[in-house]
């Protein structure tokens, strides 16, 4: 009875959730797009990536706060700071960050393989 028991919770545990392959990830942060000039920078214990700033095509407010990317945008947090330009155009699986001297691109990168 024990061991059914624990077969059973085991099998719960380790089979929650969808498994998604490298592949199918891409095509969903392919959709996303994030262009942005920093002027709020969200705390350093929140790990969602919810900077706001402006649009430097519209002029507008603007919030690059992504229930798809942000785990992957998450990774350059430590190199934005205000002023900053955030770029990730639709289609593309580039992610840059435009300093005042320097331009970061990052590719995302699945499972060692460098995706473009």
């Amino acid at each position: 009875m024990k061991y059914t028991i624990l077969f059973c919770l085991s099998l719960c545990i380790f089979s929650c959730g969808p498994i998604r392959d490298c592949d199918s990830t891409v095509e969903y942060y392919r959709v996303d797009e994030c262009l942005l000039i920093v002027q709020k920078i969200p705390s350093d214990t929140d790990s969602r990536f919810d900077y706001k700033g402006i649009n430097p095509v519209t002029k507008k407010e603007y919030d690059c706060n992504s229930n798809i990317s942000d785990m992957w945008w998450s990774n350059y947090k430590k190199d934005i700071t205000i002023g900053d330009t955030i770029i990730k155009k639709k289609g593309e699986l580039i992610f840059s960050i435009h300093k005042k001297d320097t331009v970061m691109s990052f590719n995302f990168e699945c499972e060692g393989k460098i995706y473009k």
